[in-house]
């Protein structure tokens, strides 16, 4: 009896180890969440806040930091969010100065400038996440990546088939080359998408890869309805990356249908707004429309039966799911994580590589009602598998696993 006493004792002791881990693991996680150049209120910078959002909803502990933040540009993407702290600025190297206008240059410039900062923040956070900078980074406990930039180049010629010129050509080439060298392959990536995650893998040698897609307010896009007419709607950045001059381009080859563009400016767009003129020139169909405010383009969701994306490979496209989710029926660019992660789940017959196979498709769907309507079906029943829940979901399963490691 005596010489079975301390076996039961120590099996005791294991076990009470055991489930003292358990506990460990469903406490608050300490985050971190670095990102690296606070720029514009862009698309990066709205998954920053969602990230936030969920990690506090979750019941983790986190904090906001940036090398450099816009003042305007975080009034512009917190707008009637009040909760929302402004990030802690660690500050840039001085060399910027030089750099303020090259924005991507500039940033990661700042990730290699923030390892001493960061590092000072090590005791503080059990997990730093850096949320801006393309590249799995030293300092950085795990990076979110909506586009490896050590695939710029390659991704402007093979992909997007721009005719770029020398300077161009040597700016992309540095920053590849910055962010090979900025980069650990060791790290753990989360990334906006499964065609995204493929690209990272072979930019860096990742081999922890976890898809995190974006959130997209799946429950107010759900709920709109109403009389749908033949409207195609495109909604994008005016931006040269973002092709969207090619639009008009299937609006002259679909006169039944009204198109209507809308997307914010900046201002470079104006060489593109003047070639969306010149292109429209004639056409009572194609409709322009910029800077409108979210009402809107909600209004035209509830009109159109149709998203048309512009001929471009979007790394995830969350104006694509909101589209889905408000039953718009998508035709989208046939690559990029717009078609791998969503259109082609809604069907395979959506994707197109050319202008005149765009207007094929949108004219085949406008003219068949009955397959409009299930086709609308299928892309709200696949929108939902990016609410916000299944968005907070996913992050806390990686944020456990990364905290367990």
């Amino acid at each position: 009896m005596f010489s079975c006493q301390p076996r039961l004792k120590l099996s005791v002791n294991f076990n009470n180890f055991r489930d003292l881990d358990a506990l460990a693991l469903e406490e608050a996680v300490r985050v971190a969440l670095v990102h690296t150049a606070f720029f514009i209120a862009g698309g990066g910078e709205r998954l920053l806040l969602e990230m936030y959002r969920a990690l506090k909803d979750l019941g983790h502990e986190v904090d906001l930091y940036a090398a450099y933040l816009d003042e305007r540009a975080w009034q512009v993407i917190t707008d009637g969010m009040g909760d929302v702290p402004e990030p802690t600025v660690l500050g840039e190297p001085p060399i910027n100065r030089l750099f303020r206008r090259v924005q991507i240059l500039r940033a990661l410039l700042a990730a290699w400038y923030l390892r001493k900062p960061v590092e000072k923040l090590r005791s503080r956070y059990d997990l730093i996440v850096q949320t801006f900078v393309g590249v799995p980074l030293r300092w950085a406990d795990a990076t979110y990546v909506h586009f490896p930039l050590a695939e710029l180049p390659a991704y402007y010629l093979r992909v997007e088939r721009l005719e770029l010129g020398l300077r161009e050509r040597a700016y992309n080439s540095l920053v590849a080359w910055m962010a090979k060298a900025l980069a650990d392959r060791t790290k753990p990536v989360m990334t906006n998408s499964a065609w995204t995650a493929e690209r990272v893998k072979r930019a860096y040698g990742s081999q922890r890869v976890y898809v995190v897609h974006p959130p997209v307010n799946v429950e107010e896009l759900s709920s709109i309805g109403g009389d749908r007419g033949k409207i195609v709607l495109t909604v994008s950045r005016i931006d040269w990356g973002k092709r969207v001059t090619e639009i008009p381009e299937v609006a002259k080859l679909v006169p039944e249908a009204e198109f209507y563009l809308v997307g914010s400016t900046r201002p470079a767009s104006g060489p593109i707004l003047k070639v969306l003129k010149e292109r429209s020139e004639g056409l009572r169909n194609f409709h322009l429309e910029t800077d409108v405010p979210r009402k809107r383009i909600l209004e035209l969701m509830s009109q159109a039966s149709v998203y048309l994306h512009p001929p471009f490979a979007e790394h995830f496209g969350i104006a694509i799911a909101e589209a889905a989710a408000a039953g718009l029926v998508p035709v989208v660019y046939r690559d990029g994580g717009g078609w791998t992660d969503i259109v082609s789940r809604i069907d395979q017959g959506l994707g197109y590589t050319r202008v005149e196979e765009a207007a094929r498709t949108v004219r085949s769907l406008l003219n068949d009602p009955g397959r409009l309507k299930a086709l609308s079906a299928k892309a709200r029943e696949v929108a939902k598998g990016f609410s916000y829940e299944r968005f907070k979901e996913r992050l806390n399963e990686v944020i456990k696993e990364l905290a367990r490691a």
